[in-house]
């Protein structure tokens, strides 16, 4: 995806973007860990529905199967609470890099890009709000996207 493109993307989902977040700290907040003694027990004490072939002692392998699904289950919730704690802190920085990027432009540009991409003001409001012309508004957006653009390849170089 080209640079101009992520930012059109990230204006366009600026909000979602938001509620996102927030639905990842909440997910974090109530995450539930999967409950391996449930899972444990059942494979413990389960019978199998096959036909037996020597009646001799049972076999342990059901018990370790068991003690190895802990440990996996352990791992697996600490990594599923690592990745929404990883996808909080990339969408977090998003917004961060955005909201810097759009203080940094002009005044009435960065009136222009806040009031149709994060207040999703329809442009005739706009136009009377700030007393300017659609063609106006039209000029200031696509200069607004230029410049983040421009502010977001510099932090690419640099890098």
């Amino acid at each position: 995806m080209e640079t101009k493109e992520y930012v059109e993307y990230l204006f366009g989902n600026y909000n979602e973007i938001l509620k996102d977040i927030e639905q990842l700290k909440f997910e974090l907040e109530t995450y539930e860990n999967l409950v391996p003694e449930e899972i444990i027990d059942a494979m413990n004490f389960s019978s199998g529905n096959d036909e037996r072939v020597s009646s001799s002692t049972p076999s342990d392998k059901t018990c370790k199967i068991a003690l190895i699904y802990s440990e996996v289950s352990k791992r697996m919730n600490n990594e599923a609470k690592e990745e929404i704690r990883k996808m909080i802190v990339a969408s977090e920085y998003e917004i961060r890099k955005l909201d810097y990027c759009i203080a940094r432009l002009e005044p009435k540009i960065r009136e222009v890009i806040k009031n149709i991409y994060i207040d999703k003001m329809a442009w005739l409001v706009i136009s009377k709000n700030l007393y300017i012309s659609e063609n106006t508004i039209s000029k200031y957006k696509r200069k607004g996207i230029d410049e983040v653009t421009q502010m977001y390849n510099m932090g690419r170089v640099a890098v």
